[in-house]
């Protein structure tokens, strides 16, 4: 018993040898930001990507480094700028996603037939100061928050089956007041906050940069006129100042636009990209608005031509400019369709209602009343799971407004229920007229998956 035991302490002893040894080589290559060693970096990211469509991303990236990408200039910029505390966050999600969310990944796959998903995204609350024009978030008080203790299981049962990527949406999530002791809890996560930014200061930016694992991504709908339209009169400069306040602590962050029909050729102009590059944002989210949530308004959907244009402004951009953009709908070929429904993603309401997608609010389960497992296996995601992609035009790839009724007859034939008054508007009230809209982008887009799109099945198929 005695050998056993020091048999046993010895290989933990190793084991945490190695872990300090790969830590600390990881903080080594992230702080050089040198050609060689984020090139050194992408296999390591490779080697234990979690699917074959993650390491075809690795690879692409990799790929970039070596031809003088602008990327290269991009993931230089930030790991310089990186202050200490978010290096070694980085680097203990790389060891932790190496060593041990890997392997947790590869059984669940294996008992399940699919890979969980690559983040868990969360609405510990829906409570906002703002009224945007067309949000989804409508009227709630502190009582319809999310408990903590439900937030932690949540976050406990998804890194079991290695998931160790949270993004925390809301209403405003710095309302929620356990937010930080939800992040300093588990420190070998990475959280990605959407956050308005009107409440980002310097006592809140001082916390991020003392824990070192919670990325921001500031909401914003192009310049001044197009945001405070929007949002509210002074919150641009909210924004910008919020931006200055996280650059100069060497936080990370990102910035997230909803492209409507009144602002999506400033929200992907070079004077607006260039403006978040001088600030320091190192990558955008393009979410083209959905009506759904409160007063849910068609009027704002981006025309199908004004779609196309984000599509190729975005490919344009990444290919021009050290700064990473995310297409939400035109970038559907990087993912081969939907992610919704547990294949990548699925979306956690501030009542506990599992959503398929965050702009898909029905749900057969609640979190309160199940585990995370039972949830993303259930028959309602399994269904949507095996429609999946919907299409075989990936830059087609949402079964909302894509191929209106798909969604909703998934959710009708599995008892589907809407979480929130109005909810099933999108998969009732709007199919005609989004039927309607499916055939315009339908032409928009004739021949372009054809002509743009040649290399797709040569690079699912590496």
């Amino acid at each position: 018993m005695r050998l056993q035991t020091r048999v046993g302490s010895v290989g933990s002893d190793i084991r945490r040898f190695t872990l300090e040894q790969t830590l600390n080589a990881a903080i080594k290559l992230i702080s050089s930001a040198s050609d060689k060693s984020l090139i050194r970096l992408t296999y390591i990211l490779e080697r234990f990507a979690p699917s074959t469509t993650d390491a075809n991303s690795v690879r692409i990236v990799r790929e970039a480094f070596r031809t003088g990408h602008p990327s290269v200039v991009l993931a230089q910029k930030v790991a310089r700028n990186l202050s200490s505390n978010y290096r070694r966050g980085l680097a203990n999600f790389i060891v932790r996603s190496t060593f041990f969310d890997s392997k947790k990944r590869l059984a669940y796959t294996e008992k399940y037939g699919i890979s969980p998903p690559f983040t868990i995204l969360i609405s510990p609350t829906m409570r906002c100061n703002l009224r945007c024009d067309g949000c989804f978030a409508g009227e709630y008080s502190e009582k319809d928050d999310l408990p903590a203790e439900i937030v932690q299981r949540i976050i406990n049962e998804g890194q079991e089956i290695g998931v160790g990527f949270y993004t925390i949406l809301g209403g405003e999530p710095f309302l929620y007041k356990p937010l930080f002791d939800i992040i300093e809890k588990n420190p070998t996560t990475i959280f990605q906050i959407f956050t308005n930014a009107t409440m980002v200061n310097e006592k809140v930016v001082d916390k991020l940069a003392s824990l070192g694992n919670a990325v921001l991504v500031l909401s914003i709908e192009g310049l001044e006129k197009e945001t405070n339209e929007r949002r509210g009169d002074g919150v641009f400069d909210k924004v910008m100042r919020a931006a200055d306040l996280l650059r100069e602590s060497g936080a990370p962050f990102m910035f997230s636009v909803t492209p409507t029909r009144k602002n999506t050729e400033v929200a992907v102009s070079d004077e607006f990209i260039d403006l978040m590059i001088e600030k320091g944002a190192f990558l955008g989210w393009y979410f083209s608005y959905m009506p759904v949530g409160r007063d849910p308004d068609l009027s704002l959907m981006p025309t199908p031509e004004q779609r196309d244009y984000i599509r190729r402004r975005v490919s344009k951009i990444r290919s021009t400019k050290p700064i990473l953009l995310i297409d939400f709908w035109g970038d559907g070929a990087l993912t081969s369709g939907c992610l919704a429904g547990g294949r990548q993603f699925i979306h956690i309401s501030n009542r506990g209602d599992v959503e398929p997608c965050i702009f898909c609010h029905v749900a057969t389960h609640n979190i309160k009343e199940t585990s995370l497992v039972e949830a993303l296996n259930s028959d309602f995601f399994k269904a949507i799971r095996k429609a999946q992609p919907f299409g075989k035009t990936h830059i087609r790839p949402c079964p909302l407004i894509d191929y209106p009724g798909a969604m909703a007859g998934l959710a009708k034939r599995f008892g589907a229920y809407p979480t929130h008054p109005g909810a099933d508007r999108i998969l009732n009230d709007f199919i005609p007229e989004l039927k309607e809209y499916a055939e315009n982008v339908k032409r928009v887009y004739e021949g372009v998956w054809e002509k743009e799109y040649q290399w797709y099945e040569q690079w699912v198929n590496r």
